[in-house]
């Protein structure tokens, strides 16, 4: 009867400690999770019409990197006149991601310009948020009246 009871407290004891290592994965496992630079975006033209736009090689070496403590951070890099490529220093991002649902995400920053010396805080919440490519691609999606607004970025391996 010992044994028997040994062996129902350890299956007990396994069960719980792999519900708890599960519930804490999901809780830092989600799949924004990461470094990603910026590869294109999509606006419209005034006459309704789509333009995608390529990131330059030098604005795809702008980051965001989404942290499992729910914070986030962008740097923006910008071409130079006459070549090179620099950040840019003037426009600064700081914030926080909360996931509201299968593809629903909000996202709260601040951004601060040190050439005009203020800030300004946001919080945004796109209509869309999608992974594709085994989750290394992500595109963040506003829906407007003449279609789909995005941006896209690529998970960046480190």
């Amino acid at each position: 009867m010992k044994k028997f009871d040994c062996i129902c407290l350890m299956v007990v004891m396994l069960i719980a400690v792999s519900c708890t290592n599960d519930d804490a994965d999901n809780l830092t496992q989600d799949v924004i999770i990461g470094t990603w630079k910026p590869i294109k975006e999509a606006v419209f033209a005034d006459d309704g019409t789509p333009e995608v736009f390529d990131k330059t090689p030098c604005e795809q070496t702008s980051r965001f990197i989404f942290e499992t403590n729910g914070n986030f951070t962008y740097t923006e890099f910008e071409d130079e006149e006459g070549g090179g490529c620099v950040p840019d220093e003037s426009f600064i991002l700081d914030g926080t991601w909360v996931k509201l649902g299968t593809g629903r995400y909000e996202f709260s920053f601040t951004y601060f310009n040190s050439s005009t010396q203020l800030g300004e805080s946001d919080s945004q919440i796109p209509d869309k948020v999608v992974f594709s490519n085994a989750n290394s691609t992500m595109r963040i999606i506003e829906l407007v009246d003449e279609g789909e607004k995005y941006i896209e970025l690529v998970r960046v391996n480190q």
